[in-house]
Protein backbone atom coordinates (compact mmCIF):
# COMPACT_ATOMS: atom_id res chain seq x y z
CA UNK A 1 0.00 0.00 0.00
CA UNK A 2 1.31 3.33 -1.09
CA UNK A 3 0.56 6.41 0.69
CA UNK A 4 1.35 9.73 -0.96
CA UNK A 5 2.99 7.71 -3.64
CA UNK A 6 3.12 11.78 -5.40
CA UNK A 7 7.68 11.99 -5.80
CA UNK A 8 10.27 10.20 -6.56
CA UNK A 9 12.98 10.14 -4.05
CA UNK A 10 16.68 8.78 -4.40
CA UNK A 11 18.99 8.32 -1.44
CA UNK A 12 21.03 6.97 1.04
CA UNK A 13 18.73 4.64 3.65
CA UNK A 14 18.76 5.13 7.55
CA UNK A 15 16.24 2.81 9.97
CA UNK A 16 15.97 -0.67 11.13
CA UNK A 17 13.85 -2.67 13.63
CA UNK A 18 11.55 0.08 15.60
CA UNK A 19 12.04 -1.44 18.71
CA UNK A 20 15.84 -1.34 18.65
CA UNK A 21 15.79 1.90 17.68
CA UNK A 22 13.38 3.46 20.58
CA UNK A 23 16.38 1.59 22.91
CA UNK A 24 19.13 3.52 20.95
CA UNK A 25 17.45 6.38 21.61
CA UNK A 26 16.51 5.76 25.04
CA UNK A 27 20.21 5.14 25.68
CA UNK A 28 21.78 7.93 23.88
CA UNK A 29 23.27 5.74 21.23
CA UNK A 30 23.96 5.86 17.47
CA UNK A 31 21.10 8.59 16.97
CA UNK A 32 22.38 11.50 15.20
CA UNK A 33 22.01 14.96 15.10
CA UNK A 34 18.42 15.56 13.36
CA UNK A 35 20.36 17.21 10.32
CA UNK A 36 22.04 14.13 9.76
CA UNK A 37 19.04 12.21 8.31
CA UNK A 38 17.79 15.06 5.71
CA UNK A 39 16.43 14.13 2.46
CA UNK A 40 16.83 9.99 3.58
CA UNK A 41 14.73 6.72 3.33
CA UNK A 42 13.67 5.43 6.26
CA UNK A 43 13.09 1.81 6.45
CA UNK A 44 11.40 0.23 9.59
CA UNK A 45 9.94 -2.65 10.82
CA UNK A 46 8.64 -4.56 14.08
CA UNK A 47 9.83 -7.61 15.47
CA UNK A 48 8.17 -11.24 16.40
CA UNK A 49 7.32 -9.66 19.90
CA UNK A 50 4.16 -7.99 18.11
CA UNK A 51 4.48 -4.57 19.78
CA UNK A 52 0.89 -3.04 19.64
CA UNK A 53 -0.26 -0.13 17.86
CA UNK A 54 -0.12 2.23 20.56
CA UNK A 55 3.88 1.45 21.69
CA UNK A 56 4.55 1.91 17.21
CA UNK A 57 2.80 5.51 17.64
CA UNK A 58 4.43 5.90 20.78
CA UNK A 59 8.17 5.01 19.06
CA UNK A 60 7.46 7.16 16.16
CA UNK A 61 6.20 9.78 18.33
CA UNK A 62 9.01 10.15 20.27
CA UNK A 63 10.99 10.15 16.66
CA UNK A 64 9.14 12.81 15.81
CA UNK A 65 9.75 15.18 19.26
CA UNK A 66 13.38 14.66 18.71
CA UNK A 67 12.79 16.04 14.97
CA UNK A 68 13.78 12.82 12.99
CA UNK A 69 10.62 12.42 11.11
CA UNK A 70 10.07 15.42 9.58
CA UNK A 71 13.86 14.97 8.19
CA UNK A 72 12.98 11.32 5.32
CA UNK A 73 10.77 12.59 2.29
CA UNK A 74 9.93 8.65 2.07
CA UNK A 75 9.83 5.85 4.44
CA UNK A 76 9.37 1.95 3.64
CA UNK A 77 6.92 0.13 6.31
CA UNK A 78 8.28 -3.66 6.30
CA UNK A 79 5.11 -5.41 6.54
CA UNK A 80 4.00 -5.82 10.47
CA UNK A 81 5.06 -9.15 11.95
CA UNK A 82 1.19 -10.56 13.27
CA UNK A 83 1.51 -14.13 13.91
CA UNK A 84 4.18 -16.02 16.69
CA UNK A 85 4.26 -19.47 17.39
CA UNK A 86 3.77 -18.11 20.85
CA UNK A 87 0.30 -16.73 19.78
CA UNK A 88 -1.31 -18.13 17.45
CA UNK A 89 -4.37 -16.64 18.32
CA UNK A 90 -3.78 -12.77 17.01
CA UNK A 91 -6.21 -11.84 14.38
CA UNK A 92 -3.52 -10.98 11.67
CA UNK A 93 -5.52 -8.65 9.77
CA UNK A 94 -6.86 -6.28 12.84
CA UNK A 95 -2.75 -5.96 14.20
CA UNK A 96 -1.70 -5.08 10.79
CA UNK A 97 -4.02 -2.87 10.16
CA UNK A 98 -3.77 -0.90 13.88
CA UNK A 99 0.22 -0.95 13.07
CA UNK A 100 -0.77 1.20 9.70
CA UNK A 101 -3.02 3.16 11.25
CA UNK A 102 -0.45 4.25 13.97
CA UNK A 103 2.34 4.75 11.48
CA UNK A 104 -0.12 7.02 9.81
CA UNK A 105 -0.98 9.27 12.78
CA UNK A 106 2.06 9.88 13.42
CA UNK A 107 3.34 11.00 10.83
CA UNK A 108 -0.02 13.12 9.90
CA UNK A 109 1.54 14.71 13.45
CA UNK A 110 5.17 15.14 12.36
CA UNK A 111 6.02 14.70 8.57
CA UNK A 112 2.51 14.87 6.62
CA UNK A 113 4.22 15.12 3.65
CA UNK A 114 6.41 11.73 3.65
CA UNK A 115 5.78 9.36 1.00
CA UNK A 116 5.57 6.08 3.00
CA UNK A 117 5.12 2.60 1.37
CA UNK A 118 3.39 -0.45 3.69
CA UNK A 119 4.01 -4.39 3.45
CA UNK A 120 7.51 -3.97 2.35
CA UNK A 121 8.93 -7.60 3.27
CA UNK A 122 11.90 -6.46 5.44
CA UNK A 123 12.91 -7.30 8.40
CA UNK A 124 11.60 -9.94 10.28
CA UNK A 125 9.35 -11.32 8.05
CA UNK A 126 9.47 -13.91 4.88
CA UNK A 127 10.19 -13.48 2.80
CA UNK A 128 12.61 -10.92 3.33
CA UNK A 129 14.69 -8.37 1.40
CA UNK A 130 18.07 -6.69 3.09
CA UNK A 131 17.94 -3.00 3.40
CA UNK A 132 21.42 -1.86 4.04
CA UNK A 133 22.33 1.10 6.17
CA UNK A 134 23.47 3.28 3.77
CA UNK A 135 22.93 2.33 0.52
CA UNK A 136 20.98 3.89 -1.63
CA UNK A 137 17.11 3.50 -2.28
CA UNK A 138 14.88 4.72 -5.00
CA UNK A 139 11.09 5.14 -4.34
CA UNK A 140 9.29 5.94 -7.17
CA UNK A 141 6.08 6.90 -6.16
CA UNK A 142 4.15 7.24 -9.83
CA UNK A 143 5.50 3.97 -10.80
CA UNK A 144 5.33 2.46 -7.34
CA UNK A 145 8.68 0.89 -7.88
CA UNK A 146 11.49 0.52 -5.04
CA UNK A 147 15.18 0.44 -6.35
CA UNK A 148 17.62 -0.84 -3.96
CA UNK A 149 21.22 -0.66 -4.58
CA UNK A 150 24.10 -2.51 -2.43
Amino acid sequence: MWHQPHTTVRAGSWGGNLEILSWLMMAGREILDPAHYDGKVLFLETSEEMPSATEVYRILRNMGERGLLRRFPAVLAGRAKAWSFTDQDTDRATCTTAQREAVLKAFAEYAPEAMIVFDVDLGHTDPQVVIPVGGTIEVDGPARTITVTY
